[in-house]
């Protein structure tokens, strides 16, 4: 499988709270503000974001926006 389908598998993968999530990542918003915005703690934020980070194979916040945006899911 060549790099770009394999990251649109990945992408593919995420759910819908995690591409919510990584939307507002993208926006510049801390784990505290996306929680408020959707009514969750931050420790859950920082939950669903340790999986999306698995699920992308990202590093960090900056990788994992950066590789959801290649894939064409962030605009």
């Amino acid at each position: 499988m060549n790099e770009f389908m394999d990251l649109t598998h990945r992408v593919v993968s995420l759910s819908d709270r995690e591409l919510q999530i990584l939307t507002l990542v993208a926006e510049g918003k801390t784990n505290k503000q996306i929680g408020a915005h959707l009514y969750l703690s931050a420790a859950t934020i920082h939950s669903h974001l340790a999986k999306v980070f698995r699920k992308l194979d990202a590093n960090d916040r900056a990788h994992a926006v950066a590789k959801a945006f290649r894939a064409g899911v962030l605009q």
